[in-house]
């Protein structure tokens, strides 16, 4: 099969491994160079998930010696001032001999890895264009051109869109008190905030917030910056230097009605954008990649490959749909400090402290999806 990929970023690229891998022809149509393409400051949490999807398309070696493996997942929420800890042991046995709940990565490492994989593959070809000649040459076009997709908004695609009143702020810290191999997620009245590390003492925070309270921090010099994020870390952690000058985005969420138009099926972020809180959002957009595959696989499917963009879509809806519904709730139950959820958000820290098969179903639920 012949096949266009527009967007070469970490969905747009791993869709050209992965559909290459499956015997396709590949197109990858792409106007950044590939540095813009790397120089990216961004951190993604990587779940087990994309391991697999990694492992089976022979990335994973290469790659892990870049990524920081955490071991504990420390979940703090301060209105209930309660803590429960996800282990290793919570995970399914199978993804136990990992000895990581997940990794941390930077952005640069595995555009690389995965740049450098894609100049190995003889039947992926490089087009330094966002904009196809002549779709008629391709049997299935694959968006994966971001969340401000063009295509998306040629085909006048409709989707379910709001913005949170929030912003989110970003920085890598320099912590004394903490290990280097847990994470934190603390839900607080302002929103989400993540704890991750990046080997030894540095960490990236991840501070959700409402857009008046963001807009008044990023205007603080370091060292003030410093003493606001003292004030939110968990007891015995304090920051010690800012590595680079904080950095904001808005938040907003996206979801596709349908993940195709006619011939053009839509992958990653294209499809859908979720709150980052519990690191989700790059996983989620893998296993966009991981079902096509698959589906391309299918020797039926690939001669009948007209059906295969209403049976992706169908096949990705429900993942997408949970992960999507549980990301906005946990954002929801973060920020909700009104006294008649006190009682259940009691109850559901009591479980998830008090019953291991809870955990696990949670942890399994958070790291290998639905």
């Amino acid at each position: 099969m012949n096949i266009a990929i527009i967007g070469s970023g970490l969905t747009g690229s791993l869709a050209a491994i992965s559909l290459a891998k499956v015997g396709c022809r590949v197109d990858l149509y792409e106007r950044l160079s590939d540095e813009e393409l790397v120089n990216r400051d961004r951190t993604y949490a990587i779940t087990h998930s994309s391991r697999k999807i990694l492992e089976k398309l022979g990335i994973w070696s290469n790659l892990s010696k870049d990524l920081v493996p955490f071991q504990y997942l420390n979940v703090i929420d301060y209105e209930l001032n309660k803590k429960f800890v996800f282990l290793t042991n919570d995970l399914p046995i199978p993804d136990q001999k990992y000895s990581a709940v997940g990794w941390i990565a930077e952005h640069k490492f595995i555009m690389l890895s995965i740049l450098s994989f894609i100049s190995n593959l003889e039947n992926i070809n490089k087009i330094p264009t966002s904009v196809i000649p002549n779709t008629n040459n391709y049997d299935l076009i694959v968006a994966a051109d971001g969340s401000s997709s063009n295509t998306k908004k040629k085909l006048k695609t409709p989707s379910f869109h709001f913005k949170y009143d929030q912003m989110c702020i970003t920085a890598k810290v320099l912590l004394r008190g903490v290990k280097s191999n847990e994470a934190f997620e603390i839900l607080n009245s302002e929103g989400p905030f993540a704890v991750l590390p990046l080997g030894g003492d540095l960490f990236q925070v991840i501070c959700s917030q409402s857009i008046l309270k963001g807009t008044y921090n990023m205007n603080l010099s370091k060292s003030l910056f410093l003493d606001y994020l003292s004030t939110i870390l968990p007891y015995g952690i304090e920051p010690d230097t800012i590595i680079d000058s904080p950095e904001s985005f808005p938040i907003d969420f996206c979801l596709n009605y349908l993940f195709f138009s006619g011939k053009y099926i839509y992958l990653g972020e294209t499809a859908h954008k979720i709150h980052p809180v519990g690191g989700q959002g790059l996983n989620l957009c893998w296993r966009d990649v991981d079902c096509l595959s698959k589906l391309l696989s299918i020797p039926l499917l690939k001669n009948n490959h007209s059906l295969i963009p209403l049976i992706y879509s169908i096949s990705r809806s429900f993942d997408v749909l949970s992960i999507s519904i549980l990301t906005d709730s946990l954002v929801r139950y973060s920020r909700s400090n009104i006294s008649i959820f006190y009682l259940p958000r009691l109850l559901i820290f009591f479980i998830l402290k008090k019953s291991s098969l809870f955990r696990k179903y949670i942890l399994n639920l958070m790291t290998n999806g639905f």
